[in-house]
């Protein structure tokens, strides 16, 4: 109705779960993130289904699907795939971008997945653990080969801002497929991480 404010976008966190251990990761800090679920705070694919039908219905076209790791609840991945009128970005560690995802997101183009990463290999595997910088470039290999569209999450922190911010890198993105980045600015929850906060002068 007139005087309705509808938000741009929504971001549904549709798991507490995370197969990964990244360092600084604030979910994981403040308690709303782990290897366990609790079932009873655990919504049903069902429910999630209503409200994405609720968001469309109110005009919402874009939904942000957050965790935990969201390819960790695959029965709300497959609703989220049937609804077409709504774009849901993805955002995920990788990890779990097997086979069976890369067929269901050639059948949903309104699912892009959004993959976290810290900048080259030294950067990310220093944050979410050895051999996923590998495993990322392998996931974005079948990405682009399928044509499927996909964008990378990329935290940035005083130590890797002329990293990920130089030319060359987000060439490199570019040559592997990635069509959308998004930078987010580190907050640091841990102690001893303050260094890592971006500063007045780094923006």
């Amino acid at each position: 109705s007139r005087g309705t404010h509808v938000p741009a976008f929504l971001i549904s966190s549709i798991t507490e779960k995370c197969n990964l251990f990244c360092h600084g990761c604030y979910a994981r800090s403040n308690g709303i993130c782990g290897s366990e679920e609790s079932e009873s705070r655990m919504l049903s694919s069902s429910e999630w289904g209503k409200i994405f039908a609720e968001a469309v219905y109110a005009g919402i076209s874009f939904n942000i699907l957050a965790g935990g790791e969201p390819f960790l609840r695959k029965d709300v991945i497959q609703v989220a795939a049937k609804q077409k009128k709504m774009i849901f970005g993805i955002f995920t560690n990788g990890t779990l971008l097997n086979n069976d995802y890369i067929s269901l997101l050639l059948k949903s183009p309104n699912l892009v997945p959004i993959l976290s990463l810290e900048g080259f290999r030294e950067e990310t595997d220093k944050r979410r653990g050895e051999g996923i910088y590998s495993k990322l470039n392998e996931v974005m290999r079948q990405l682009k080969s399928n044509n499927i569209l996909y964008g990378a999450s990329i935290t940035v922190t005083s130590a890797n801002m002329a990293t990920v911010t130089s030319p060359s890198f987000l060439h490199g993105l570019k040559q592997a497929g990635c069509r959308l980045v998004f930078f987010v600015e580190y907050v640091p929850v841990e102690t001893g991480t303050g260094h890592l906060a971006l500063s007045a002068a780094d923006t």
